[in-house]
């Protein structure tokens, strides 16, 4: 073997015929005649392939190995998951520089490494103000693994009314949400609830009698 390479194979012996069978032949014995014919068997390499996955799983397609004429794919985005991620990726380098790797060529050789690339998710917000104004902080998207805090009462402004917080439903029911959590999916609606606001009017009779007090809300005629 040390005498005769290949790109990518490894000689296995000389033989005396050329369908390979038999066994090898290692040198012409000093008593033998005649001319001899010898045939060249080689056996294609096969390599390891390693993929580090940066947190995600590869479901289908995973590789561990190519040979050499072959080559392999490596998994796609359909093949591998990752909550709140999306692959943009394999990469030569632990970096993530340069172009991603699709596949490895069949005229390849040497062991492989490659680490898949993500990207966080970015999802939209959709704030419902219910005829109140968001004056500072508003929100229209967050991204996976930050999320993001919803503006609060101090954010908001809507003459006549208190605000009582963001609810995921229409209806306004369940309990308010205040922010959206580093670990959620996908894309948001709330509803802003308010409160109308009540006010007092106190009436001081000259006659002495005493004061009337009317307590309306806010909107009604009194």
């Amino acid at each position: 073997p040390t005498d005769v390479t290949r790109t990518g194979y490894t000689f296995k012996g000389w033989y005396d015929n050329e369908g390979l069978t038999g066994d090898p032949v290692t040198a012409i014995g000093n008593t033998e005649t005649g001319n001899k014919e010898y045939w060249a068997k080689w056996e294609a390499n096969t390599y390891t392939v390693t993929l580090n996955t940066n947190g995600g799983t590869i479901n289908s397609g995973n590789v561990t190995g190519y040979t050499y004429g072959v080559g392999a794919t490596l998994p796609t985005a359909d093949d591998m998951t990752y909550t709140g991620y999306t692959f943009k990726g394999w990469y030569d380098n632990e970096g993530l520089t340069g172009s991603p790797v699709t596949a490895i060529g069949d005229t390849e050789t040497g062991n492989k490494e490659y680490w898949a690339k993500w990207e966080a998710n970015a999802y939209t917000v959709t704030l419902n103000t219910n005829g109140g104004t968001i004056n500072n902080g508003n929100v229209t998207g967050y991204t996976y693994g930050v999320g993001a805090t919803l503006p609060t009462a101090d954010d908001m402004t809507y003459t006549g009314h208190t605000f009582k917080g963001w609810y995921d439903n229409e209806n306004l029911t369940g309990s308010p949400v205040t922010a959206i959590g580093g670990t959620e999916t996908g894309n948001k609606e709330y509803w802003a609830k308010w409160e109308i606001n009540q006010y007092t009017i106190t009436v001081k009779p000259e006659n002495g009698k005493a004061d009337i007090t009317i307590t309306q809300d806010y909107g009604t005629p009194i």
